[in-house]
């Protein structure tokens, strides 16, 4: 099982590398929307890949991750979606169920009681999800980013600490050697629990007590 968990996370890390590849943002402002309302709404299919830099966004983002597409794709067909220098005022809500990448570079912020939403595309799925799945994956370089999720999906750090549900994860006292530090929420039966990984540059990958 620790193989495989290893394999795993050695895939979602050169997944992650990828991303500094990738360019070009898409996103929908209605400036007459109620504050309620999304005022961008990212779409991802299977292998596409965005950037967005320097945005402030005054209303809540959505990324929708196409579950159709992403299901069974190839770990080369990752979705990525990258974000730095972005202000979120609103929030971000990510809705998907696996096969993707959403990293918030290190000049991100979150406006205050805002933070990141994480939610399943097909009701239920998390009961049928496990860790060797393609899960949902959010990684954090920028401070004071909180998230919220009853899906299974991981978040990363590469230094800041990391809030999960509620829970603050630091990386200077689980992983101080390791490149990256790793949370993901599982489901067992009715209840979510939670692995801990310390993440080499090597790839190496250790599951944390």
């Amino acid at each position: 099982m620790k193989k495989l968990l290893t394999m795993f996370l050695a895939i979602m890390l050169l997944a992650l590398c990828a991303c500094a590849n990738i360019g070009g943002s898409t996103g929908t402002d209605d400036p007459g929307a109620d504050a309620a309302e999304v005022q961008y709404d990212y779409q991802l299919k299977a292998g596409e890949q965005e950037e967005i830099y320097d945005v402030t966004f005054e209303k809540m983002v959505t990324v929708t991750v196409d579950p159709a597409s992403t299901r069974d794709g190839a770990n080369d067909m990752r979705s990525n979606l990258y974000f730095d220098n972005c202000t979120f005022n609103g929030g971000l809500t990510i809705v998907g169920d696996y096969h993707a990448m959403i990293t918030l570079g290190k000049g991100c912020s979150f406006g205050s009681g805002s933070g990141i939403l994480c939610q399943e595309a097909t009701a239920g799925i998390a009961k049928e999800t496990t860790l060797n799945d393609n899960l949902i994956k959010v990684f954090v370089s920028c401070e004071g980013t909180a998230v919220e999720t009853e899906s299974v999906m991981g978040v990363l750090t590469d230094g800041p600490d990391l809030v999960l549900n509620g829970t603050t994860y630091s990386k200077a006292e689980l992983a101080p050697d390791a490149a990256y530090l790793g949370v993901y929420s599982v489901c067992e039966g009715d209840a979510m629990t939670y692995v801990k990984f310390a993440i080499g540059e090597d790839d190496s990958a250790e599951i944390l007590e």
